[in-house]
This record gives C-alpha cells, sequence and structure tokens, in this order.
C-alpha cells in the first residue's frame, strides 16, 4: 500500500494569475479504535478489549495531563500540547482571559529524527512510505 495523491491548484494567484498545482493526499479510508484494537489483538497477546481499554484509558490521560498544563510526549509517536486563539490587544493590562481567549487548541507534532547526510527532519511515523498517483475519481463527471 501507498499513499496516493493527487494535484490541486492553488487559490492564490501568482503574477501571471493562476494558482500553481500541489500535490495533497488522498484518504483512502478511516482506521478507527475497534481497527486497530482487532489488528493488534491479531499480531499480540492482548485481546481486543484489552486494546480498546488501554486506548480509552491512554486519551484519557493524556486529556489529564494536557488540562494541567504539561505537554505529553509518547515515545515514537509524538508531543501533544494545548494552545490558545486570543484576539490581540493594545495594552497588556487590558487582557481578559474570558473576553481575549476565543479557543483551546491540541496540537501534535509527530516525532522526527535529522538525516545525517542531508540535515533534513524526518518523521518516524512517516519513514518507508511509498508515494503513488491516485486513481481518477469515476463518480466524477467533471474530470472526464
Amino acid at each position: 500500500m501507498s499513499v496516493e495523491i493527487r494535484l490541486e491548484q492553488s487559490k492564490f494567484k501568482d503574477k501571471n494569475g493562476a494558482g500553481k498545482w500541489y500535490a495533497r493526499t488522498v484518504s483512502t479510508g478511516i482506521a478507527t479504535t475497534d481497527d486497530l484494537a482487532d489488528a493488534i489483538q491479531e499480531n499480540t497477546s492482548f485481546s481486543r478489549g484489552d486494546v480498546r481499554g488501554l486506548v480509552i484509558a491512554l486519551v484519557d490521560e493524556i486529556s489529564y495531563r494536557l488540562r494541567q498544563g504539561e505537554t505529553v510526549a509518547l515515545e515514537g509517536l509524538g508531543r501533544f500540547h494545548l494552545t490558545v486563539e486570543s484576539e490581540p490587544v493594545d495594552n497588556p493590562d487590558a487582557f481578559d482571559i474570558k473576553k481575549h481567549i476565543k479557543n483551546v487548541k491540541c496540537r501534535f507534532v509527530p516525532t522526527s529524527t535529522r538525516n545525517a547526510r542531508t540535515g533534513k527532519k524526518e518523521q518516524t511515523l512517516a519513514n518507508g512510505a511509498r508515494v503513488e498517483w491516485a486513481e481518477p475519481d469515476l463518480d466524477d463527471d467533471d474530470d472526464w
């Protein structure tokens, strides 16, 4: 299996009035908690219920730790932390949390390593991924 891509044109126009084309990944489906639990059950001594219970407990604990202001680092997976969106103020004394904080979001930064030869960061979860063209969407009359 490979990561599938298609080209999409940017909505931002260049000086010639056209948007450049960029590769975008195409999802081939969603792997749910149950799907993962079934696969892990097949490859380990853990039962489906054990895996499901562990995932639920892990999510609960990550959420708790984030609400305590901690960054959660899971080895081989990545780091989770909370960020806030706020409205700007001209004077720091005028900032009111209830009024100016608009949203709290969870951010995820995947584990990565720096390639010694190229100096580029490589995300562990994406290592070994192959990329190929997605099949054209035959249901879309605009493409044909």
